[in-house]
């Protein structure tokens, strides 16, 4: 994945042509957000199976961030991965979410063939088999929910006001032999085996993903004295930001 950064948008507004600096990594861009890093990027390429990936934050929010905001951003997105910053109750941060094709609009649940859950922190994905309810069941699209997936449900993030402690991960419609999503190693139905909580899960925050196929890579023309001069001075803010993104 590429992210582009500070020092490279404050040259191609100069006026001065050259390729973007980019992290190194296979192609594709990260625009907005802040869950997303080129690790997990390349880890959702994996999984989609779509190749290179350009992924633009949609909506993020933090504590306080209503469901409301969220709908009126992701509603009709198309396609869309949603990343929770979540605590779990052993005190365990990770990043866990999902990725479905359906549209969050609605009152209902919905069925997606194609969904599937994952947590960015320990490399897991678990797709619809073997699952308590599978079918109808893969996410839960309500006007007052974030992002909810499965029957039961295996990704809970609350309702109304993003944050608090009432978030939860269970397994019921996801790979149930692979357990809650949240936990390293977990396996069982419903609370599996781990022997810690479901429930009381602490959301941090929450980024929601739409994606399209990679932009091909800008053609690198040959900088003229003055652009070398600058790009060299801009070098430095450049390696200083590498990480930030568009």
């Amino acid at each position: 994945m590429k992210i582009f950064t500070t020092a490279a948008r404050a040259v191609a507004f100069a006026g001065v042509a050259l390729t973007a600096l980019t992290t190194a990594g296979s192609a594709g861009t990260i625009t907005g957000g802040a869950l997303l890093d080129d690790a997990g990027a390349t880890q959702l390429e994996t999984w989609l199976g779509f190749g290179d990936l350009d992924f633009t934050s949609v909506w993020y929010g933090t504590t306080g961030a209503t469901a409301a905001s969220f709908h009126a951003a992701a509603d009709g997105a198309g396609p869309t991965i949603s990343i929770y910053d979540m605590i779990l109750t052993n005190g365990d941060r990770v990043k866990i979410g999902g990725y479905t094709t359906a549209s969050w609009a609605g009152n209902t649940y919905k069925f997606d063939a194609a969904a599937f859950i994952f947590n960015l922190t320990t490399g897991e994905m678990q797709e619809q088999i073997n699952g308590i309810y599978y079918g109808f069941y893969s996410i839960y699209a309500g006007v007052s929910y974030f992002p909810t997936f499965g029957g039961g449900h295996d990704i809970y993030g609350g309702a109304g006001t993003l944050g608090g402690n009432s978030a939860y991960t269970y397994s019921y419609t996801y790979d149930h032999t692979q357990g809650q999503i949240g936990y390293a190693g977990d396996t069982g139905a419903y609370a599996g085996d781990s022997g810690y909580s479901y429930y009381g899960h602490t959301v941090n925050a929450l980024d929601v993903y739409t994606f399209a196929a990679a932009a091909p890579p800008t053609a690198t023309i040959p900088l003229p004295a003055t652009g070398l001069m600058l790009f060299g001075a801009l070098g430095g803010i450049g390696a200083l930001r590498l990480r930030h993104k568009a």
